[in-house]
């Protein structure tokens, strides 16, 4: 048996639990004036979270090591996107300082997805330091997408060891930095769909995937200050 069976047939005795989400919900405002800065921006999540910004007026910076961001987005959006600054360096080395200056808000898709390599140190601490930068810039708000409670407690943690830690070695930076007041950790199972021309194995039996237009929604409404908190499981993802 391959690695991606091994998972998935782990996966497939995760129970669909119905989880609520602790977040808490702030009468709505904009961000403070300036930039958000979107780590992974070039992403599956994280264009549609540029998309969703740009379409409400904000000026967004996108971080990824990647030199050909605007071309991916196009391809995952399925049309250019205007309105964002291509910023390329790696987050998990390079100085972070400069682009994250008078950020209003800072977002982090970043995230090695489970099979790949370094994933401990591609869920962690990459975003340990992207937090610990941002604090020290003196950022207001910090969004991170991290993964539902069902399957990090489920027989997938067996599994899925060192993404699972990394993922919570994240969390536990945004909340030591930001707080539960200025901060959102979204944390959905499954997402559907993805990048073009990339196969993902389906997510466990009975678990429905949030769409992908529901986590970037959730995710501004964090960047934005409506949110604040935790919004764990697609269930609450989707009761946005």
């Amino acid at each position: 048996i391959d690695r991606r069976s091994a998972i998935m047939t782990g996966l497939a005795g995760v129970a669909a639990a119905v989880s609520t989400g602790t977040a808490v919900v702030r009468p709505a405002h904009a961000a403070e004036d300036g930039k958000i800065v979107v780590f992974g921006g070039s992403g599956y999540v994280g264009s549609h979270v540029a998309q969703l910004l740009t379409s409400k007026g904000y000026s967004v910076v996108s971080v990824s090591r990647s030199s050909d961001q605007a071309d991916k987005i196009a391809k995952i959006l399925g049309k250019p996107l205007s309105g964002i600054d291509y910023v390329s360096l790696d987050a998990s080395t390079d100085d972070l300082g400069n682009v994250l200056k008078d950020a209003a808000a800072v977002v982090s898709c970043v995230g090695v997805a489970p099979g790949g390599a370094n994933q401990r140190a591609g869920n962690g601490a990459v975003n340990v330091r992207i937090a610990n930068a941002a604090k020290a810039a003196g950022n207001k708000r910090f969004v991170y997408i991290s993964v539902a409670s069902e399957l990090a407690n489920g027989p997938a943690k067996f599994l899925l060891g060192d993404y699972l830690k990394g993922k919570a070695e994240a969390e536990a930076a945004v909340i030591s930095d930001f707080g539960t007041d200025n901060s959102l950790i979204v944390k959905p199972a499954i997402i559907a769909g993805g990048p073009p021309g990339e196969i993902r194995p389906p997510g466990p039996p009975g678990v429905k995937p949030a769409a992908v237009e529901d986590v970037a929604k959730a995710v501004v409404a964090g960047a934005l200050g409506q949110k604040s908190g935790t919004i764990d499981g697609n269930a609450a993802i989707a009761t946005l």
